[in-house]
């Protein structure tokens, strides 16, 4: 079996019945399609049994969050790809899946396949050609528009469930920079991607997650990938973009430190001149 669809939801009947129909009226076959419902308490439950038809696996019972959810389908899946939707998430037509296929299967093996993200809100995120660590750090990648190999679950690790909203990018983050997995992205857009969810808040709980996510994937580096954030759009940032980021990143760090410094100091003196002078 190509691929492994993974729906989960919570409250949502509408956005789960959009996703829904989008998985179900695709033209290529070779999928299986997995509902994972937390409880909930709306209409959800009977949205699924209306398209049980269309389902091959589904279940309504408390999680504990997101990332437990989705864990709960990647046990159930069989395809060799696992693709998540979430529900208000929705492929972008009825031949998404065989356009998908139709390129992938002239692409050499890949662990994870990715595309642009259309949001919600008709808007298009680009992602660059060949993405990097310090790409994924800043923009991410949206898990509704990746092909995830199944077996980097199964061989590496599943998503973090003690993360709320941060354990996708933990796990991109892992895939690229620890186990070193190959990336490519396809023309073909998948999904167009529900800019409501959770996942695109920002707050400090958001935050406080990417600390946690970079002191686990880079551990004695995540200092330096910190302040690395700090100095998003300086030369800095794109000099190690650009030219290394990984043994480059100590050096180039130090060096943008010296002249940020000696820029300060230089400023201050000329502040402390024109206050004298002006006196």
């Amino acid at each position: 079996m190509k691929l492994s669809i993974i729906t989960i939801n919570l409250n949502n009947a509408a956005g789960l019945e959009k996703t829904i129909q989008s998985v179900i009226n695709q033209t290529f076959k070779d999928f299986e399609y997995i509902a994972i419902d937390g409880a909930s308490t709306d209409e959800s439950v009977e949205i699924i049994k209306k398209y049980s038809s269309g389902i091959n696996y589904w279940v309504s019972e408390p999680d504990t969050g997101i990332y437990n959810a989705m864990n709960k389908g990647i046990r159930k899946a069989q395809g060799d790809y696992c693709l998540f939707l979430n529900s208000g998430d929705y492929l972008i037509s009825s031949t998404t899946l065989q356009d998908v296929f139709d390129e992938i299967n002239n692409i050499a093996a890949v662990d994870i396949f990715y595309s642009d993200c259309i949001k919600s809100d008709n808007s298009i995120f680009i992602y660059p050609d060949n993405i990097t660590i310090n790409d994924i750090i800043k923009i991410g990648i949206s898990h509704q528009n990746t092909l995830i190999k199944r077996s980097l679950f199964l061989e590496h690790s599943f998503y973090n469930e003690n993360l709320r909203i941060a354990s996708d990018l933990e796990y991109f983050l892992k895939e690229i920079w620890t186990y070193k997995s190959k990336f490519t992205k396809i023309k073909t857009n998948i999904s167009v991607f529900d800019i409501n969810g959770i996942g695109t808040q920002l707050s400090p709980e958001r935050f406080a997650e990417g600390i946690i996510v970079y002191k686990n994937v880079f551990q004695e580096l995540s200092e330096i990938i910190i302040e690395l954030n700090k100095y998003y759009g300086s030369i800095y940032y794109n000099i190690i973009k650009n030219y290394g980021d990984t043994k480059l990143l100590v050096f180039w760090l130090r060096i943008y430190r010296f002249f940020v410094s000696r820029t300060q100091r230089v400023r201050h003196f000329l502040l402390n001149l024109c206050r004298k002078s002006c006196e």
